[in-house]
């Protein structure tokens, strides 16, 4: 009997012991360096604050002149509201609910740094919405915020029905230029006139529904303006091949469409239409044509020593693009994942990139322009879902998150490893 408890409690002890090894590796290693971490805050507020649950997802951050980083977000879960805000890496400040001046407009689609420190950011809504045949939807707004008064300009719908998937701002010419979702239309704002010009579509979007979510893929995601006033944006290009049947002798052709991905175009200042520039993004070869693994631009930013660094949707590259020439360096990928969602540069010289599936494990990797290595660092949380980074007046990242609840964390490269 004594044998017995004796090999019961032993049995015992081996089970928790088991148990709590295994509880310790169920998750996978691969955190940044704790020392590193330097804040973690928490964007939404609870019931009673003015960014609630369901409404804290982060679309993006800019760093405007007054040394603050501001941020927008968007609706979740089925949520209505959407906010400006804006961070120190101290603490999280509450700007705007957007949709209270914009009735109906869920989210801020995207943010770009204007003249004399302004905010312009453009609105859009859920994508149910784009698929309701009885879409009543007035359309995404475009808009200004001027953080010294607090005060949001609107500027006005672009298209009915349709939101405002990204913008970007020609300080020198008074112009916004966007790309409309889902139609997928180049459109130029002027700021002295409210004028608006259609440039047509630029991409004819896939509808893709996938898990039983609908989106639209292809359409452009992010602009570049180069000093001369030209905008750089990717999208695919459809071919139309003929072709003859052998027993068809005499009549028309049949055609049919072929897709080729990743091209670059741009739209010169005072030019009616886009044309190719040459440049095809880095892709893995055979998936250019698939809707599913969209290949395109997921972001970019200004490169320090000329042209701009971007970054893909498909297979997660990393590469150089020179406007004045037209040319593309890949300086290849370093996970196993895709899409390059934001970039940024640290105050170590370095450009950081936030990389990871939607609704999946965030990455940061780090791209040396010194020695041209490029590796991944890790991530901020094992379950953080990020959407963008953004270096604040000290070269720290903010890396934020698009969840009900977000978080955003202060990662400083250069901290001494503990």
């Amino acid at each position: 009997m004594k044998n017995t408890r004796i090999f019961w409690r032993t049995g015992v002890l081996n089970l928790i012991l088991s148990m709590s090894v295994t509880l310790c590796c169920a998750q996978r290693e691969g955190g940044l360096p704790k020392s590193t971490i330097k804040n973690r805050l928490l964007i939404s507020n609870g019931p009673r604050g003015p960014i609630q649950g369901g409404e804290s997802a982060v679309t993006d951050m800019v760093l405007l002149n007054d040394g603050w980083v501001y941020g927008s977000t968007k609706a979740t879960c089925g949520a209505e509201n959407c906010h400006l805000c804006r961070t120190d890496g101290s603490q999280i400040e509450h700007m705007m609910n957007v949709t209270s001046r914009l009735p109906g407009q869920t989210m801020v689609s995207d943010l770009a740094v204007g003249k004399n420190n302004l905010l312009v950011g453009s609105t859009s809504t859920y994508n149910e919405v784009f698929d309701d045949k009885n879409n009543k939807y007035d359309g995404g707004h475009l808009f200004s915020y001027d953080p010294a008064s607090g005060k949001l300009q609107d500027l006005g719908t672009v298209a009915k029905g349709q939101g405002i998937n990204c913008v970007a701002v020609d300080s020198t010419r008074g112009r916004i230029y966007g790309v409309t979702y889902p139609a997928g239309h180049l459109f130029a704002y002027e700021m002295k006139t409210g004028a608006i010009k259609d440039f047509g579509e630029v991409m004819t979007p896939w509808r893709v529904k996938e898990l039983g979510r609908v989106s639209w893929r292809g359409v452009p995601k992010v602009l570049m303006i180069d000093e001369a006033g030209t905008v750089y944006y990717s999208t695919y290009f459809r071919l139309e091949i003929e072709f003859v049947k052998e027993e068809q002798m005499k009549g028309s052709a049949n055609t049919y469409s072929s897709l080729s991905g990743g091209r670059i175009y741009r739209l010169a200042y005072g030019d009616e239409t886009p044309v190719f520039t040459g440049a095809v993004i880095p892709a893995q070869t055979g998936m250019d044509s698939d809707p599913l693994y969209e290949n395109g631009i997921a972001s970019a930013i200004r490169a320090r020593d000329g042209g701009f660094w971007c970054g893909t949707i498909n297979d997660g590259f990393l590469f150089k693009f020179h406007p004045s020439t037209s040319a593309v360096i890949n300086k290849g990928k370093a996970f196993q994942y895709w899409n390059l969602k934001s970039l940024a540069y640290a105050k170590d010289g370095n450009v950081y990139m936030l990389g990871g599936r939607d609704e999946d494990n965030s990455w940061i990797l780090r791209y040396d322009p010194a020695v041209g290595s490029i590796d991944c660092q890790g991530w901020p949380e094992n379950t953080a879902q990020c959407g963008v980074i953004c270096a604040d007046k000290n070269g720290r990242i903010f890396i934020a998150e698009n969840l009900r609840h977000s978080f955003l964390w202060v990662y400083d490269p250069t901290a001494t490893m503990e």
